[in-house]
């Protein structure tokens, strides 16, 4: 069951990777046997990976999990993710917070963070892993990171 569940997961990460991140650089790729018959080859998740990403890329900046991060978003504890566990609806959040996110990079970090889909699968996948997500700690901040949160975001939050 809970492989079923997985793999349903999966499909749907894939797809919504292949049809809403087309512009960005991704694994997912689709083979069209029939109308009703769409197999895709879907990415490998590692939580693992997506851990260090959202450490290194600056996630943590604003989102916390296991009380180690910003809070001015959302946490992203894999406790409160029930209504995201659809990628499709993550992401859609995502997207709805793109342009705060964006300002967010550019005042604090000095860029804009890119993410390729084998990137985003790995971050989806860390943050419904609550093993994961307790292996999370304050050393795991790289140093610059750790001095944004410190300091708070350069620009006023809504």
């Amino acid at each position: 069951m809970k492989s079923a569940i997985h793999r349903k997961q999966l499909l749907s990460l894939a797809a919504f990777c292949t049809l809403g991140f087309a512009t960005l650089a991704g694994t997912v790729t689709t083979a069209h046997a029939a109308q009703d018959d769409l197999e895709l080859s879907l990415p490998e998740m590692n939580s693992e990976r997506g851990k260090d990403l959202f450490t290194e890329r600056g996630c943590v900046v604003c989102h916390a999990v296991n009380n180690v991060g910003g809070d001015i978003a959302p946490s992203l504890d894999a406790s409160n993710m029930d209504q995201s566990r659809n990628p499709f609806e993550f992401f859609a959040r995502m997207w709805r917070g793109a342009d705060a996110m964006l300002q967010l990079q550019q005042a604090d970090l000095g860029y804009q963070v890119d993410f390729s889909g084998q990137d985003l699968a790995d971050i989806f996948a860390f943050t419904l892993d609550a093993d994961m997500q307790e292996r999370l700690t304050q050393s795991d901040l790289p140093d610059h990171i750790r001095e944004i949160i410190d300091n708070g975001p350069s620009i006023p939050v809504e």
